[in-house]
């Protein structure tokens, strides 16, 4: 029997997406950091690495109903490296608008998407009750 992969709602999908590009940005960031001597290196570099593990531990925190919360303050925090070198006031913005944006739209999406799932766990549900009794008909 084939294991059924597990059902990710489209918030979830365009998270996941948001936060892989994210993580590209955030280790160029941390190079031009480096690069600029804006900080030493074991700072620019070892924040950097600890961005790029938080925001990986986001994308399976998107599986649990807080893990929107985690990403979101992340993106908040990102932003706030402004602070450091004003161009990430920018780039943290933008990925602060684009996750806001993910978020409303993958709910939008998700709530479309409900009655026809549920449809179809119906359908299943009845199906392998069937098999189950052995009256399937084909």
């Amino acid at each position: 029997m084939v294991k059924q992969r597990r059902y990710r709602t489209m918030t979830e999908q365009l998270g996941t997406i948001l936060i892989a590009f994210e993580v590209i940005v955030v280790f160029l960031g941390a190079l031009a950091l480096f690069g600029l001597k804006v900080l030493p290196p074991m700072v620019a570099l070892g924040g950097g690495a600890i961005f790029i593990v938080l925001f990986l531990a986001g994308i399976y925190a998107l599986r649990k109903p807080w893990g929107v919360w985690y990403v979101l303050a992340l993106q908040i925090a990102l932003t706030l490296t402004g602070f450091i070198h004003g161009a990430m006031f920018l780039v943290g913005g933008l990925f602060l608008a684009l996750w806001i944006y993910c978020q409303y739209q993958g709910g939008k999406i998700d709530a479309e998407r409900a009655p026809v799932i549920e449809a179809y766990e119906r359908e299943m549900a009845a199906r392998k009750e069937a098999e189950e009794r052995g009256t399937v008909a084909e």
